[in-house]
């Protein structure tokens, strides 16, 4: 269930990046065309935030499905830079959710929750049997520690 779950967050997420970085282009290139500006702001400025600013969420998002690609592919468990990297994904996407309920309505909040819900269980699932280097049995090397008893031979 773990390959599925990391598959399916994957699609998504990939398809959610991809959909931002043209969202960011073409936000972009209607506020440059129709020379919109807000509080003063160049309308080239404001341009360029909405290019920088959703082509970094979108690098973001990419960068996770392709994580969460490899966990598919690979069904291990998760070291502590890839649970950081996904339980940012997770936070932004339970922010932006929020955001979108209050601004865009219902159905990009469900997509939203959809990806988060995936992630968060992702985050919650036990690793495949075998594949945690945690639980391997531990193979003490070297001398015995100070003051240990030795065990004896049967």
């Amino acid at each position: 269930m773990r390959r599925w779950t990391a598959g399916a967050a994957a699609v998504l997420l990939a398809v959610e990046g991809l959909v931002l970085a043209l969202f960011g282009l073409v936000l972009g290139d209607a506020v440059t065309s129709q020379n919109m500006s807000f509080g003063g702001l160049a309308p080239r400025a404001m341009a360029l935030g909405a290019w920088v600013g959703l082509g970094l969420l979108a690098a973001l998002l990419l960068l996770v499905a392709g994580v969460c690609a490899r966990m598919a592919v690979r069904d291990r468990s998760m070291g502590r830079p890839t649970r950081i990297l996904l339980i940012l994904c997770a936070v932004v996407h339970g922010v932006l959710a929020a955001v979108l309920l209050a601004l865009s309505g219902v159905v990009p909040f469900l997509e939203l929750t959809v990806v988060l819900a995936l992630l968060v269980l992702l985050l919650l699932m036990p690793p495949a049997k075998g594949s945690d280097p945690v639980s391997a049995p531990q193979v003490r090397r070297g001398p015995p520690p100070a003051g240990a008893l030795p065990t004896p031979a049967p």
